[in-house]
């Protein structure tokens, strides 16, 4: 996609797939919430008439302009060139039948009835504990883990977790005994060693990944990672791979049928991109059904 036919795309149209809905219209300026603001109540206007956007930071620009930007509040790589490549993966179809080989029925809703009090470096003694049981240090932790205080707002009762921020600006929990989300159900990205890399890995959750690094002596991978943190966010990847140009993508998946169905998803959806071949690290960890019961067995965690 060229530089000229991007910037003729609706910007409402953009903001529409972003699940951004008009809040009022005055002619042909169309006001909707801010995807460029941390504020509750910041506002976009768009002139339907001229397809620029402005902000009260007398901010104002083209369609490119706007998504530079969203990709960097996004902690993406906010080049045009990734602007454009955005924007392709935006306007093209991913097959919907993908996701329906998964049934994700039950597995969580779309906003969390939690909130957040408060996040900080791990220090309670209990999440600390569950890290030892996992075979995850503590140093490993706190480089992608926060200490969670947070509220459930319909029992009033307040509760501590590990937190894994997702894409989407919350947190994926994690305790001995539950598994929740602050905000929408989203996955997580984390950047490789090496840029631009040309290889991204696929984990369940954080703990599968966490424990892949563990068996690396702590070293992070040279290509980029994305958790799901819920199998509800399949589909979420698909736009973070289609067209960037990775050559090999490493699914570390379970081994059980829904795990072979997420794989069955994934080799499907590789296919579709030139030159992107399918590692399934499985094969590695058999016969322990995850990354993460795998890694404990091998430190003699469990029998």
């Amino acid at each position: 996609m060229d530089k000229e036919p991007a910037n003729t795309i609706p910007i409402s149209e953009i903001l529409g797939k972003l699940d951004l809905q008009p809040l009022r219209t005055d002619g042909p300026i169309v006001h909707y919430p801010s995807p460029l603001d941390r504020r509750r109540k910041a506002i976009l206007s768009v002139n339907t008439l001229t397809n620029r956007w402005s902000n009260a930071h007398h901010q104002d620009g083209t369609v490119l302009d706007f998504v530079c930007k969203y990709l960097k509040i996004k902690q993406e790589e906010y080049t045009q060139a990734d602007a454009l490549r955005w924007l392709k993966n935006m306007t093209l179809s991913i097959p919907d039948q993908l996701p329906d080989l998964i049934d994700t029925a039950g597995l969580g809703d779309n906003q969390s009835v939690l909130e957040l009090r408060h996040k900080k470096t791990i220090q309670y003694a209990g999440l600390i504990h569950y890290l030892e049981r996992q075979g995850i240090s503590l140093t490993l932790a706190r480089q992608y883990l926060k200490e969670i205080h947070a509220r459930n707002r319909q029992t009033g009762k307040d509760f501590m977790a590990l937190g894994f921020q997702t894409v989407d600006g919350g947190f994926s929990l994690k305790t001995a005994y539950l598994e929740r989300h602050i905000g929408p159900l989203a996955i997580s990205f984390i950047r490789g060693v090496t840029p631009k890399p040309n290889a991204i890995h696929l984990f369940k959750n954080v703990m599968d990944y966490l424990s892949a690094i563990s068996q690396l002596n702590g070293q992070g991978f040279k290509g980029d990672t994305i958790v799901l943190n819920s199998l509800s966010c399949l589909k979420q990847i698909f736009p973070y791979i289609q067209n960037y140009g990775y050559r090999i993508a490493y699914s570390w998946m379970d081994n059980d049928n829904t795990g072979e169905n997420v794989t069955a998803v994934l080799s499907t959806f590789f296919k579709t991109q030139d030159d992107l071949s399918h590692h399934r690290m499985n094969k590695l960890y058999i016969p322990h059904r995850d990354v993460s019961t795998w890694h404990r067995h091998q430190l003699n965690l469990i029998a």
